[in-house]
């Protein structure tokens, strides 16, 4: 596919960056995405590294007072703004900054509606079987 960037690991300080200033609170979950280690709860991701980058979903007002202080609007694709994640790089890693936008990130993403578990299927969906819909012929107009 023409333009789409190489995707690189995290480098081990950007990882430790992102665990030192992960929120340690009950039902939050640590995955891996696409090999980057990212953070979710109630099944909703909230943060996760790519590349020199941690990525932050925040909130309208979040994004904003995080992009005065220095974050940046996250594009996979140059021109292609990721919706509600902000990218920390570089210096803003390192001191509280971080770990109050993750904060806010969790904060938000405790708001948001759990998502389905991925592989919570019925046992007729996971044994193959159709679900069979009873629908009522069309009426015939005269």
């Amino acid at each position: 596919m023409p333009g789409m960037p190489k995707f690189t690991k995290s480098p081990p300080e950007v990882i430790a960056a992102f665990d030192a200033a992960s929120p340690s609170r009950a039902g939050v979950e640590r995955k891996s995405m696409f090999g980057y280690p990212a953070l979710f709860v109630n099944g909703n991701m909230f943060a996760f590294t790519f590349g020199r980058n941690i990525v932050i979903r925040l909130d309208a007002p979040g994004r904003a007072k995080a992009v005065k202080a220095g974050a940046v609007p996250f594009e996979i694709m140059p021109g292609r703004p990721m919706a509600e994640y902000i990218g920390v790089a570089g210096a803003a890693m390192k001191g509280p900054a971080l770990r109050r936008w993750l904060a806010d990130g969790l904060a938000y993403a405790v708001t948001l509606p759990p998502r389905a578990v991925k592989g919570a299927t019925s046992k007729a969906k996971s044994s193959g079987a159709k679900k069979v819909t009873a629908t009522k012929p069309a009426a015939r107009k005269t």
